[in-house]
């Protein structure tokens, strides 16, 4: 009978994540629990899927690209810069879109697998540990993009959200002086969404004056920024300054605005996040913040290549910080 490493890591009683490091020399486990892992794999005789590492060392010149959803403008334009450097390093992209959905990740984990697929760029909320080592066991190389919910060994690109907010929020109150502001969050248990709010709260925190804050939560689609912001306005609410945690949204929220009659950036000032393409052609062109998507590309494949290159190498951790762009619709 053959094993797994899931095997293994079921008779030890530890994850997947654990056997996978012990296996590799990476440690991270206490002394008793490293000896009862190597005493299952004795007793069960497991030997990793060298199947898998030698059609791994064919270099495959396929990375699959995991990504959450394709309404949201951000996630086709990271596509775009993902892409465009991998095929400039010979490389092509296998792209894989879940639609937020478990289902629709674990569907497309073993297609990786039956693919093939020498690399995995991985962003969605609904990856975990065991999913990365159960790639990385079958010779593919992985790198998460600022979604994951957890920490982990492997390779990942983080972006500090948390700065991004704090920026556009004090972008309002400092140079716009903004005293009542609106923040338009995304979904509450959405980790980049968690940050932004953590910055906006961060930006408020430094003020010594009064400001008047309302926190709505929406989907990061226009629809929801929009019906936020009319609900807002039909029940009477004042403000002055809007901050959108994505461009998205905030397209939503202007057009909100516009039909009550409310002119931008004369009555209310808005900022947005992710500096999509269109918002430097809408009018009044909209303030926003650049999460590096140029930059999260090309560090993506080539941390990849690396590791294709460098079977030993370890993996590396990077943050970005985004930038504040600003236009007339904050002026």
């Amino acid at each position: 009978m053959s094993y797994t490493m899931r095997d293994v890591a079921k008779k030890a009683g530890v994850s997947v994540a654990t056997v996978s490091r012990i296996m590799n020399g990476k440690g991270e486990a206490s002394p008793e629990t490293i000896a009862k892992v190597k005493k299952v794999i004795e007793q069960l005789n497991y030997k990793p899927n060298l199947l898998a590492k030698r059609l791994s060392e064919r270099k495959s010149n396929l990375i699959a690209l995991l990504v959450p959803t394709l309404n949201n403008p951000f996630f086709p334009e990271l596509v775009r810069e993902i892409e465009k450097e991998a095929n400039k390093n010979g490389y092509q992209i296998y792209l894989c879109n879940s639609d937020d959905q478990r289902e629709k990740v674990e569907y497309y984990l073993d297609s990786m697998v039956n693919h093939y697929v020498s690399g995995a760029i991985i962003n969605s909320l609904h990856v975990d540990e065991n999913d990365l080592s159960i790639l990385e066991e079958r010779g593919i190389r992985t790198i998460t993009i600022d979604r994951a919910n957890f920490d982990h060994s492997y390779s990942a690109i983080t972006v500090n959200h948390k700065a991004g907010a704090q920026s556009a929020v004090n972008h309002l109150i400092q140079d716009n002086h903004c005293r009542d502001i609106v923040f338009i969050s995304g979904p509450r248990d959405e980790k980049s969404a968690i940050d932004r709010l953590l910055g906006y709260k961060m930006a408020l925190e430094q003020v010594e004056f009064p400001i008047q804050t309302k926190v709505v939560y929406g989907d990061f689609e226009t629809e929801s920024g929009y019906q936020l912001i009319q609900k807002l306005l039909m029940d009477g609410e004042k403000f002055d300054g809007i901050f959108s945690s994505n461009d998205a949204m905030a397209i939503g929220a202007i057009r909100a605005c516009y039909e009550f009659g409310i002119q931008i950036p004369e009555q209310v000032k808005i900022v947005g996040y992710d500096n999509i393409n269109m918002t430097s052609y809408l009018h009044p062109r909209l303030s926003t913040v650049d999460q590096c998507k140029e930059e999260i590309g090309a560090l993506a494949i080539k941390e990849l290549i690396n590791l294709f290159n460098n079977r030993s190498e370890k993996p590396n951790h990077y943050e970005l910080k985004p930038k504040l762009i600003i236009r007339e619709s904050s002026r």
